[in-house]
């Protein structure tokens, strides 16, 4: 059966009727009907006039295109303007399934202009001929709202009564059912927040807010649920907000979409802007800022917005801004953030679970940003909030300077508060399992402390002191010792590259053990896997990975700041033959939601995700892990906290344990200790202020921050000697006056002394078997702040922190840990072996650990003492009996080879405590037997 086809004819206003030969017919010019005298012009002359005529007519836009159908009758369609205006139907059975889905939706999306002889662009003809469509039409086809599930109350927003109003032209305004029925009770607060301060309820000053909630919490949904009631409702019956744009990082454009997608499905026309050419991004933002158009929100990122904000200066093209990780405007003078302040749209909502970060002049930047003026300029902020709050803060302020820095910060939290919504994640713990977090502190190898003084004590340092260099420079010192806490090897390829940072580590290469190199070409070799052991991180790190391998089926998350060491991190998990994934800056935007879903599916055999805090620190969702490790700190707290957020977040079932790993007495301590200084300025924007952290001042002051280049090296924990920790002092002294040569059993009764709240936050310690054995300082009190590291739990002795897995990983590198542990009401899923595990990795651990002991024989055959190992039948249970004494260069190289279970540890005789900022001289580790000298350990 042939297909009719449709033809366009093109025809005159001023003559309805044409003859069906006429191909054009221009407006206004009634004589070109008529035919030619065959006298005057021959049939091509006057076929080539009326063609020039034609375009020229064509090009003006005085010409009026009519379709119509062949057949009126077969192709006529009752209500044509609904049935038009309803979603596409793919031809295909299947809808755009396949493996051509991309191409095919691509082409789908095609437009072709026509353009005409003679002409550069497509010409523009007005649609004179346009249906008025009433506005219900454009509702047709979605899906009708459930009515709200018993015990759920329906979210009003605003009545008219509360105004007043008596005209009878108001409705009240009401979130769909459809998202109420979704929403917890701190997000049917925070939606309602958002409205009063966009609407201009709270004052005439006030039109924007910010949502400061921490990760976690769901400040999407918030902002999608109002976005999607102020796009249908308003105080007049009619949207409040026609247009809205939604502003976020790149790698975040398409979670917003399929977030929207989730919660709304198709009721609100989207376009996002991912990973598009530069036509499609031009063909993208007209489309949606065309008149009619039926897109109403924008996804863009920052980068694409201030490429082409000019194309947003005209009016109305955005009522409501939402800026999502919204500290990207925390400096005024960027690009993006003057791009994003022209616009003009009025109703600003930022996004940020970590609105403050470096001081309160960026905090300064952004609210100015959400309500321009409302505090003023940034020279009367500085002087009049700013410097006094700094002032008092400091560990020399006088009574005066703390008295004026609590009145100013009263008064400035008091204004900010009536705009900022700030909830901390403890609000999470009614309906996420219980959390531990671990700040670990790990000494250095012998090769790291010798090139970590040779640089301190190197004539560049020396110049740092007398501050006769930039700051450019000083940054980069500064990245030079956090790349050594690392790992040397890092120092080594910056050695080798020859870049501008191997200033101060000249001649170093003589420190590094000849066995990590090749001997016929000099490269790098690594020693067979011992190079691991040159840090010591790493070497905790890899005992860790061990443990949770061998015993659990727990998933772990490695965050550093550096690719060089997402490097050393994919370069252990190929020599153990972990399995890993990998997420970092030179991974494609279309490739991170695919990974972040194969690490989440369980039924994936996956182990570790390898994370760049830079690149994958927002946003995105890892609860297929449970176990996260911060390897390095940031300088910035909000990059932390925002990766540490990555696995307690909704959907984890599991027991989550988060390690924070510094080197202890270097600058990593100083940039933590920094860390806490900047997270203590939270409470200026926090609505409850308990008296016990509102004198809470900074560990680090000014004079502070020039000692960044001192290593103290004999020391547990730099952060927890300048605490003066008087709990941790009581308890050393009750353990020093007891007799040294005492029995477990008579240390046990000064530890049952020493108790004093037997409460097990999370059950972490009943579960770990160390409940009966802490100490009173080794225990929290109460639930304290992130920052507030004083009340945390302070453990000299790893065997004391509630982790059976850290107990069993920690080893003599491990010094000093803090511990906080955070309720959970939802009951967690225990961690489990599965079979895959009991069955294949026990020849698999136990041939690697007879090929390491091996290499490392031939390795070090001086240094190596006689041993013989033994390993057992049992899995977990791997022995090595040493029949002479090490020297005390192996000892120093730290090359620890035996790896046990906890749960097989031998009891060994606790040793009298030392004093919290004294090393210990010798100690046994916990998990390996050793049958003479535990030097060799």
């Amino acid at each position: 059966m042939a297909m009719e086809e449709e033809e366009d004819d093109l025809s005159s206003v001023s003559s309805p009727s044409e003859d069906s030969s006429d191909d054009y017919n221009i407006a206004g010019d009634a004589d070109a009907d008529e035919q030619p005298h065959a006298g005057d012009h021959s049939p091509d002359d006057f076929d080539e006039d009326r063609k020039s005529r034609n375009v020229d007519a064509l090009v003006r836009g005085n010409l009026v295109v009519k379709r119509q159908s062949l057949i009126p009758r077969v192709l006529s369609v009752s209500e044509a303007a609904a049935v038009a205006r309803k979603p596409f139907k793919p031809p295909c059975s299947n809808g755009y399934g396949g493996e051509k889905k991309e191409e095919l939706v691509r082409r789908l999306w095609a437009r072709k202009r026509f353009v005409p002889w003679g002409s550069s662009r497509p010409v523009l003809v007005e649609i004179s001929n346009r249906l008025n469509v009433p506005s219900g039409v454009e509702n047709v086809g979605s899906e009708e709202s459930e009515p709200l599930p018993p015990g759920i109350e329906p979210l009003v927003l605003w009545q008219p009564d509360e105004c007043g109003d008596l005209s009878g032209d108001s409705k009240a305004i009401v979130v769909d059912p459809l998202l109420v029925r979704f929403l917890r009770p701190h997000q049917r607060e925070g939606v309602q927040f958002m409205f009063e301060c966009v609407s201009g309820l709270i004052s005439l000053e006030v039109s924007g807010c910010i949502l400061a909630d921490d990760m976690g919490l769901g400040k999407t949904l918030q902002s999608i649920t109002l976005m999607y009631t102020l796009l249908h409702q308003g105080f007049d019956g009619k949207p409040m907000v026609k247009k809205a744009i939604i502003v976020t990082p790149t790698s975040l454009v398409s979670n917003w979409e399929s977030e929207i997608s989730k919660w709304v499905g198709n009721r609100v026309g989207v376009v996002a802007l991912c990973e598009s050419t530069r036509d499609d991004v031009v063909s993208g933002i007209d489309n949606y800022l065309r008149p009619h158009s039926p897109f109403q929100v924008l996804i863009v990122s920052y980068e694409t917005f201030r490429m082409h904000s000019a194309k947003f200066d005209k009016s109305g093209s955005c009522d409501l801004l939402i800026c999502d990780e919204a500290h990207r405007l925390k400096n005024d003078q960027t690009l993006t953030n003057k791009a994003l302040a022209t616009l003009s749209c009025s109703r600003r909502i930022l996004l940020s679970g970590t609105p403050m970060q470096n001081d309160l002049e960026e905090f300064f930047a952004m609210v100015n940003f959400t309500n321009p003026g409302f505090l003023g300029d940034a020279a009367f902020f500085r002087r009049y909030y700013e410097a006094p709050i700094i002032c008092g803060r400091e560990p020399t302020a006088t009574e005066a300077e703390v008295e004026l820095a609590t009145v100013r910060s009263a008064e400035l939290s008091a204004k900010v508060n009536q705009f900022i919504l700030r909830r901390t994640n403890a609000l999470l713990s009614n309906h996420l399992p219980p959390k531990i977090v671990e700040v670990v502190c790990c000494k250095l190898t012998s090769l790291q402390s010798e090139l970590y003084n040779h640089f301190i004590h190197s004539k560049n340092i020396k110049k740092v002191m007398a501050e006769e260099v930039k700051q450019s420079k000083i940054l980069a010192y500064i990245t030079a010792l956090k790349k050594l806490c690392n790992h040397p090897k890092l120092i080594y390829d910056t050695i080798k590259s020859g870049s501008p940072g191997t200033s101060g580590f000249e001649d170093c290469l003589r420190f590094f053990p000849p066995e990590m190199f090749s001997g016929r070409s000099g490269s790098w070799t690594g020693g067979e896997g011992a190079w691991v052991e040159l840090s010591g991180k790493m070497h905790v790190l890899a005992r860790l990975l061990f443990h949770l391998r061998q015993k659990t089926n727990d998933r772990i998350v490695l965050v550093s700041n550096y690719t060089q060491t997402l490097d050393l991190f994919a370069q252990l998990c190929r020599e153990r033959r972990y399995p890993y994934l990998r997420l970092d800056g030179t991974t494609s935007i279309s490739k991170r939601q695919k990974l972040v879903n194969r690490f989440n599916d369980l039924s994936k055999d996956e182990f570790v995700f390898l994370l760049s805090s830079k690149a994958g620190g927002c946003g995105l969702n890892l609860i297929g892990g449970n176990r996260l490790v911060l390897f390095d700190p940031d300088w910035n707290p909000a990059n932390d906290k925002q990766a540490a957020a990555r696995v307690w977040r909704d959907g984890q079932k599991k027991r989550v344990f988060i390690y924070r790993f510094l080197s202890t007495g270097t600058i990593e301590e100083k940039v933590y200790q920094r860390q806490m200084s900047k997270e203590g300025l939270q409470k200026v924007i926090q609505r409850e202020q308990s008296e016990n952290h509102s004198t809470q001042g900074n560990f680090l002051s000014t004079e502070d921050l020039r000692d960044l280049f001192t290593f103290h090296e004999n020391v547990r924990s730099e952060i927890h000697e300048k605490m003066n920790c008087t709990r941790c002092t009581e308890c050393d002294s009750e353990v020093n006056n007891f007799d040294n040569s005492a029995e477990v059993e008579g240390v046990n009764s000064i530890n049952e002394n020493c108790q004093v709240d037997p409460d097990d936050i999370g059950g972490f310690a009943k579960i770990s078997g160390c409940l009966e054995k802490q100490r009173r300082s080794e225990k929290q009190l109460g639930t304290p702040l992130e920052e507030d590291l004083r009340s945390w739990g302070h453990h000299s002795f790893s065997t004391s922190v509630p982790d059976a897995i850290f107990q069993a990983s920690a080893g003599d590198e491990v010094t000093f840990v803090f511990t906080n542990q955070v309720d959970g009401k939802l009951v967690p899923i225990e961690s489990t072996v599965s079979s895959r595990l009991q069955g294949v990795d026990d020849q698999q651990d136990n041939a690697v650990t007879k090929e390491r002991f091996q290499n490392i024989k031939l390795l070090f055959p001086k240094r190596l003492p006689q041993v013989t190992s033994s390993i057992s039948s049992n899995r977990n249970s791997v022995t090595l009996i040493s029949s002479a004494t090490s020297s005390p260069s192996f000892q120093n190289r730290g090359m620890k080879l035996g790896r046990t279970s906890f749960e097989n540890s031998i009891n060994v005789p606790t040793k009298p405590r030392t004093s919290a900022n004294q090393l210990p001289l010798k100690r046994l580790s916990p998990y390996i037997e050793i049958d003479g000298d535990d030097d060799f350990v």
